[in-house]
């Protein structure tokens, strides 16, 4: 199926999902201090297990070496990413909610289901190559700046569960040690609740705003023209540049997928941490919907570009 379809789809289940979020919240079903509880849960027990589900894959030397050149790419990415961001917000052009939603992307409970029904499960791998970059960059240093301290606590980073449930799944991958059906089973169940989750609580984070608040943001619109095309379009135009694709055509596919993850809208690890730390959880919100309102039209966009550049 056309790419362009595959994510308009999605995204509109999504915001649809995202819809029930703000329902819940509105009609009084739920309170609001439930949505610190789902983000949690999202953030801590979900998002290990769609890691885990990732490293399902029977390793091969070419998979090898391509995922290795794909971690290369997602480091340098995100440590671009981090240092325009920064440099943006020194200017005063960008705040922390807004710095942190251009550097991180929504790399994992959008972009590998798009990666699985467009370029098959074998690739779904290669993206989680991206979100190593993402998490190692994600519980550092946004995870510290969102606490409200410029010093990392490793500490923490190490007994995080993200980063646990990476070793983890490298430490099966590397020994050929398999997760028993049943476990694997409830594993892949609970990694699939993390898109819906993450909408659900996006949605109630905005119940406290209305439309009009949410259009007339005029950050929003700049967020989303750096997160969707600035940053995307200047990655690829450092990559054509080193001429790193042409002498080694066979990595054209393996970072296609991750070209796809750094066009992603901002990640929705935002939000859910913004109320977890009560760090403008609104803006968060906006900056992510908006985004996935305008990624269905520059996603596709982008992945020509790539295809064009490259293909």
């Amino acid at each position: 199926m056309n790419t362009s379809l595959v994510l308009m789809s999605k995204l509109v289940s999504m915001m649809l999902v995202g819809a029930v979020g703000y329902m819940v919240i509105r009609i009084g079903l739920w309170e609001e201090r439930d949505k610190k509880q789902l983000a949690k849960l999202s953030l801590y027990v979900l998002g290990p297990c769609l890691l885990i589900k990732a490293f399902r894959i029977e390793l091969t030397p070419e998979r090898i070496r391509g995922y290795l050149f794909a971690v290369i790419l997602a480091f340098l990415a995100h440590a671009g990413f981090l240092l325009i961001a920064v440099l943006l917000e020194h200017l005063g052009i960008l705040g922390l909610v807004e710095s942190l939603s251009i550097v991180f992307t929504n790399c994992g409970n959008l972009i590998l289901p798009i990666v699985s029904m467009t370029l098959g499960d074998n690739m779904v791998f290669y993206g989680s190559a991206f979100q190593l970059g993402f998490n190692f960059f994600f519980w550092t240093y946004a995870a510290a700046r969102m606490q409200g301290s410029r010093r990392i606590d490793w500490k923490k980073v190490l007994l995080n569960p993200n980063i646990i449930a990476i070793a983890f799944s490298v430490c099966l991958l590397i020994a050929h040690v398999s997760i028993p059906g049943p476990v694997y089973t409830a594993v892949e169940m609970l990694a699939d609740m993390v898109g819906p989750a993450s909408m659900l609580v996006i949605g109630m984070t905005l119940a406290d705003s209305s439309l009009l608040q949410i259009f007339t943001n005029k950050k929003a619109y700049l967020v989303s023209f750096l997160r969707l095309i600035a940053l995307p379009l200047l990655t690829l135009g450092v990559l054509r540049a080193s001429g790193f694709l042409h002498r080694f055509p066979e990595f054209i596919p393996v970072f296609r997928v991750s070209f796809l993850a750094v066009a992603a809208p901002p990640a929705a690890n935002i939000p859910q941490l913004a109320v977890v730390y009560n760090k403008e959880p609104a803006k968060a919100g906006i900056y992510n919907l908006m985004g996935m309102m305008f990624c269905m039209f520059t996603i596709p966009l982008i992945d020509y570009l790539y295809m064009l550049s490259f293909g």
